[in-house]
C-alpha cells in the first residue's frame, strides 16, 4: 500500500496534472472548495490514473479556513490508521507551516510545497501580460491629452483618470464589479473565498488573473485588502 499522501489545496493551487507521480507510490487527495465545480481535463485524467488511490473531497460551506481544517483532519485520520505515512500539502498558504512544525515534533513527516514537481500551474505565463498593457496605456494617454488640452487640465484631470481607472481595469473588470454589487452582504470577505468565487466564473479566472483583479478592485476603491480579509466601503 502506498504510504505517501499528496493533499492538494485546490482553492489555493490549481495544477492541471500530477507531474511524474506514480500511482504505485502515492495516494492523492484533492480538496475542493464549495464553488469549485469545474476541473481541468488534464488533472481529471491524471487523478483517474490513480484509481482507488485517489479521491476528491468537496468542502461544504464557506467558513474561514474550512478547507485547511479538512486537510488537517485527514492528516490526523490517516496517521492514526497508517503509522509511518508521509504527507505533502500542495498550497501557497503559509498558514499550514505551524501545523507542519507540530507534526514534525510528533514524528509525523509532512511538508508543504507551492507546486507539484513536474506539474504545470496556471500562474507564470499569464501574469506579465496585464502589467505590460497597463504600462503602455499610462505612457500614451497623458501624451495624447497634453496636445489637445491646456497644461493645467492635463495635470488636474486627465492624469488622475488615466492612473485610477481605465489603465488599471483588467479584462472583465466590470463583470466582477457587477457580480459583487449583486451579492451585496454575501460578497466574499476573505482572499480565499474571493479566489474561489472568481474561479467559479465562466470562463474561470486563473491565479494570475485573480491577483491582477484584486489589485484593480482595491485601486478602484471597490474593496480594501487587510491581511487576508476583504473590507468593502459602507
Amino acid at each position: 500500500m502506498a504510504n505517501q499522501y499528496l493533499l492538494v489545496d485546490f482553492e489555493n493551487v490549481q495544477p492541471d496534472n500530477l507531474g511524474g507521480l506514480k500511482p504505485s507510490e502515492w495516494r492523492i487527495l484533492v480538496f475542493l472548495g464549495q464553488h469549485q465545480t469545474r476541473l481541468e481535463l488534464g488533472l481529471v485524467q491524471a487523478v483517474q490514473a490513480f484509481g482507488p488511490n485517489a479521491q476528491y473531497i468537496p468542502i461544504v460551506g464557506n467558513g474561514k479556513d474550512a478547507l485547511d481544517f479538512h486537510i488537517a483532519f485527514y492528516i490526523g485520520k490517516v496517521s492514526a490508521e497508517q503509522p509511518g505515512a508521509n504527507f505533502v500539502i500542495v498550497s501557497k498558504d503559509t498558514g499550514f507551516d505551524p501545523l507542519i512544525k507540530h507534526l514534525d515534533k510528533l514524528g509525523i513527516q509532512c511538508k508543504r510545497v507551492a507546486t507539484i514537481p513536474g506539474a504545470s500551474v496556471k500562474l507564470p505565463t499569464a501574469k506579465p501580460a496585464p502589467v505590460a498593457k497597463v504600462a503602455k496605456v499610462v505612457a500614451k494617454a497623458p501624451a495624447k491629452q497634453a496636445t489637445k488640452q491646456p497644461a493645467k487640465q492635463v495635470a488636474k484631470q486627465p492624469a488622475k483618470k488615466v492612473a485610477a481607472r481605465k489603465p488599471s481595469e483588467p479584462p472583465r473588470f466590470q463583470e466582477v464589479v457587477e457580480r459583487l454589487k449583486k451579492m451585496k452582504h454575501a460578497a466574499p470577505r476573505t482572499l480565499k473565498t474571493m479566489h474561489s468565487s472568481l474561479a467559479s466564473f465562466n470562463p474561470p479566472f486563473d491565479e494570475a488573473q485573480i491577483d491582477t483583479m484584486l489589485q484593480a478592485l482595491q485601486a478602484a476603491g471597490v474593496l480594501t485588502i487587510e491581511g487576508r480579509k476583504l473590507v468593502y466601503p459602507a
